[in-house]
């Protein structure tokens, strides 16, 4: 069973978000004050009461205000509607979506057929709250019966967890100790666990008596009406106690209460715990409110791949300001809130204009960035990269990818933080010697691009190499003579990455080497490099060059 959708309604600052669409990773963004934090709390109002009916059912009909246990008419109503519409309500539509099994699991529970979606409406009124299930066509679930026994199903099947932002000890512990008491709960179930119970119940309950029988007289003796005193311990609450006392330590170098730890820790520690469930037949919707609160920027991404792991099971919706949390690869599961409504993404300029993120002209419609290291391997392949594929042509045509050059192999991770943060795919081309292993390595540790992201140009042969190894030598040897009066017949051969190779040719020539002069070098052969890959390339030295257009292909697809 999962959530496919839900809607709100009249829920404070949100007057219409119609149908918003639950995956695997539902992202919420949105400027400050906008109620972006209003769409969990008002799918945790209706969850929250969901779960109390189905402990309760009569409580809808003997005291229906007891339900809502959170919701306040004067506070959660839209204020500016209070005058007009002194009667409105707050309502929030949930559709879940059923496998087969389950529905002819639901079909034997509650004697009723459904299609494949069950729809719940919680409605909440100034002085009680109502529970629907508005399905077409069905006038069994008007039945109270039927409605607990559809409502009791859909909790067995759905677990609800809402972790607010996080700001003091209190609201930290009860999240990390609910999630913990949810696993232990399962014992519950197992016989030695029952048999257990029942003899700690009878070992206290004979104490308890004792103790009543031994006060029984004196108070006869005051109240004579006074036939019998009991003692017992619910036992509800037994099991409470035996799940709720847990002690968190942890030892980061010093053994600490968690108590004692910082907010970032305490972040870490409870929502590392949604991912640690066990059971199989049934699925969490955890709600999580700007989960990078109180975190380093290194503990922020070490959460992002926490919570990719959990959306690999459960439902995850998720409010943020960090760039790190979009969906790139499916820009509708991105959600917009903004003047009361919400509204899924659909171009990632959106995401931009709501965060924040400022961009030069060139790449304001750029998602996909070519990073490589000088300007001269940007002239070069941006003439040879259209005529290898298709699908680059393309996206270099329209703008969607960009090459864009470090001006030094050390400014990579500056770079792909830069792009990380406007939420840009990329694929970095290194050269393959130790300026950019150690660019590439650094880019990996600091948890800034993957391997599959980073290609070097690696040349058979040659322990290091960079991008004009892989060029044919004749491209460029008369222009390289013409401009600079070097001939590459003395110094060139050998397995030495080509700069070096090419230093040895001027001095040979007696020309002075230097950076400058590497600078102007890299240039004039870049912009003799053909358009043509066969004439252009070393047919036994493209191979990386191919490599990046397969990198590139798959990201653009």
């Amino acid at each position: 069973m999962k959530l496919t959708n839900f809607s709100v309604s009249n829920f404070r600052s949100i007057t219409k978000a119609h149908e918003i669409q639950m995956n695997s990773m539902t992202v919420i963004v949105g400027k400050n004050n906008v109620g972006k934090s209003n769409v969990l709390r008002a799918l945790d109002f209706a969850m929250d009461t969901i779960k109390l009916y189905a402990e309760n059912p009569n409580m809808l009909v003997r005291n229906p205000r007891s339900l809502m246990r959170h919701y306040s008419w004067e506070r959660d109503f839209p204020i500016s509607m209070q005058d007009v519409n002194s009667n409105g309500h707050s309502q929030i539509d949930l559709n879940f979506e059923m496998t087969s099994d389950e529905l002819q699991n639901f079909r034997n529970a509650t004697k009723t057929r459904l299609q494949s979606n069950l729809p719940v409406r919680v409605s909440f009124h100034k002085n009680e709250v109502t529970i629907e299930i508005p399905k077409r066509g069905t006038a069994s679930f008007s039945n109270d019966e039927t409605k607990f026994k559809a409502i009791k199903y859909l909790c067995d099947k759905i677990d609800f967890i809402y972790v607010p932002t996080v700001r003091t000890v209190d609201e930290t512990i009860q999240v990390i100790h609910t999630l913990i008491a949810n696993e232990l709960s399962v014992l519950e179930k197992t016989p030695e666990y029952t048999n257990a119970m029942a003899i700690i119940e009878s070992l206290q309950q004979n104490i308890l008596d004792n103790i009543a029988s031994q006060i029984t007289t004196p108070l006869k003796t005051f109240v004579p009406s006074v036939k019998q005193v009991q003692l017992y311990i619910q036992q509800e609450k037994r099991r409470i106690a035996f799940r709720r006392n847990i002690e968190v330590t942890i030892d980061d170098g010093t053994l600490t209460s968690i108590e004692q730890k910082g907010d970032g820790i305490k972040s870490l520690t409870a929502l590392a715990m949604l991912n640690i469930t066990n059971s199989t037949d049934r699925v969490s919707i955890i709600a999580i409110e700007e989960p990078e609160s109180h975190l380093h920027p290194e503990g922020v991404r070490q959460l992002f791949q926490t919570i990719l792991m959990l959306s690999e099971k459960h439902q995850v919706i998720l409010t943020t300001h960090s760039p790190l949390f979009i969906n790139r690869m499916n820009l509708r599961e991105n959600i917009i809130v903004d003047n009361g409504k919400a509204v899924s993404v659909r171009k990632v300029k959106e995401i931009r204009d709501v965060l924040g993120t400022i961009v030069s002209d060139n790449l304001i419609n750029a998602e996909n960035i070519l990073v490589v290291e000088g300007e001269d391997d940007k002239i070069a392949l941006e003439k040879l990269l259209p005529c290898m594929s298709v699908i680059i042509k393309e996206a270099l045509s329209n703008g969607t990818l960009v090459i864009d050059y470090l001006a030094g192999a050390g400014n990579l991770p500056q770079k792909l933080i830069y792009y990380k943060n406007i939420q840009c795919r990329y694929c970095v081309l290194l050269d393959n010697d130790d300026a950019g292993r150690t660019a590439g390595n650094k880019a990996l540790e600091q948890g800034l691009a993957s391997t599959k992201e980073i290609i070097y140009t690696v040349c058979n042969g040659s322990p290091d190499a960079e991008l004009e190894d892989c060029y044919n030598k004749d491209i460029y040897e008369q222009n390289l003579f013409d401009e600079f009066g070097v001939s590459l017949t003395a110094g060139f051969r050998g397995n030495g990455k080509w700069s070096d190779r090419i230093a040895n040719c001027f001095k040979a020539n007696g020309k002075q080497w230097n950076d400058p002069v590497q600078k102007m070098v890299k240039l004039a052969v870049a912009n003799s490099v053909p358009a043509d890959p066969a004439i252009a390339l070393n047919p036994h030295k493209q191979t990386s060059i191919e490599s990046l257009v397969r990198s590139l292909e798959d990201m653009l697809s």
